[in-house]
């Protein structure tokens, strides 16, 4: 059976009470919500995540507040929560009417994990990428290393076999940008990624049955699993050769890593309802009619393309 082919990205803006959020939509059928790392924007993540259109799946990945043309909350109100309340509130004014399969890298998934706890009738499974939230305290978040390491550490993620020319124009065109135009905003985030405190939240979900899967670059030498390594899960952690931008210079891997992991999150939903648990054989099985569906009344909005 030939694979259906992936369809081209669309772009549009939403508002949400007034702020403006930017967000990436491609493919039909069940909603993943992919939220990007630090300094990023989903453009960069694109070629990874629109093959997962031939499963059935419909991609929204928004840029998030302050990043890639989203608005950002007030300095006061830059927090973890804040953000993740803002990701809630645009998923309601886009109208999603099920929860949705969450992937987050770096701060998207510390966001994916506050938004698993604080609104979890919008989440049906999460699958963490280098995530934020395992180890923090004053020493820059999961490295035991002062801040000036650290930084050091993040240009050595910049490894010259890792810089292909296609990072390096996502770099140039998405980072640079976002630095420039939100200086502060974007140093408040960063203070607010490394100190976040999750491995609770993570601990609980994991123990109410959500899916979770913990995925670590082996080389990672911005983020380390910390205090979610010691979590006892059902799936144990995916561990993949590479550093904390792992996915941006193997997109296709990437993109393979995360077709699994949904079939695991599909399967692992089946068993908890007393269902037969079988692989599937083809794609189009992955996601069946008798599926969970939570219908979320009352939630109106607006979505202008742009």
């Amino acid at each position: 059976m030939p694979l259906r082919a992936v369809p081209e990205v669309s772009w549009h803006t939403t508002d949400v009470s007034g702020a403006r959020v930017r967000w990436l939509e491609t493919g039909e059928g069940d909603p993943l919500v992919f939220l990007h790392g630090w300094g990023m924007t989903p453009r960069v993540y694109a070629r990874a995540v629109t093959p997962l259109t031939r499963a059935g799946i419909r991609v929204i990945a928004p840029a998030l507040p302050g990043f890639g043309g989203s608005d950002g909350p007030p300095l006061r109100r830059l927090t973890l929560d804040e953000y993740t309340d803002r990701v809630a509130a645009f998923l309601d004014a886009i109208g999603l009417d099920k929860p949705a399969f969450v992937m987050g890298h770096s701060l998207g998934g510390g966001i994916g994990i506050r938004l698993a706890s604080r609104h979890p009738a919008l989440v049906r499974s999460l699958t963490l990428v280098n995530s934020i939230g395992g180890a923090p305290g004053g020493r820059s978040g999961m490295v035991e290393r002062p801040w000036l390491a650290w930084a050091a550490g993040a240009l050595g993620e910049v490894h010259p076999r890792a810089l292909t020319p296609r990072m390096v124009y996502g770099v140039v065109r998405d980072v640079v940008p976002n630095l420039a135009r939100r200086p502060l905003t974007a140093a408040l985030t960063a203070y607010v990624a490394l100190t976040a405190d999750l491995a609770d939240d993570a601990r609980r979900l994991v123990d109410d049955g959500l899916p979770v899967l913990f995925v670590w670059g082996d080389q990672d030498r911005l983020i380390t699993p910390g205090a979610f390594a010691e979590i006892a899960n059902v799936m144990p952690p995916e561990v993949v050769a590479g550093r904390h931008g792992w996915l941006l210079t193997e997109p296709d891997s990437f993109a393979t890593l995360l077709h699994d992991a949904l079939v695991v999150h599909a399967m692992l939903e089946r068993s908890r309802r007393g269902q037969r648990v079988a692989v599937p054989e083809r794609d189009r099985d992955l996601f069946p009619p008798e599926r969970r569906h939570t219908a979320r009344r009352g939630t109106t909005g607006t979505r202008a393309s742009s």
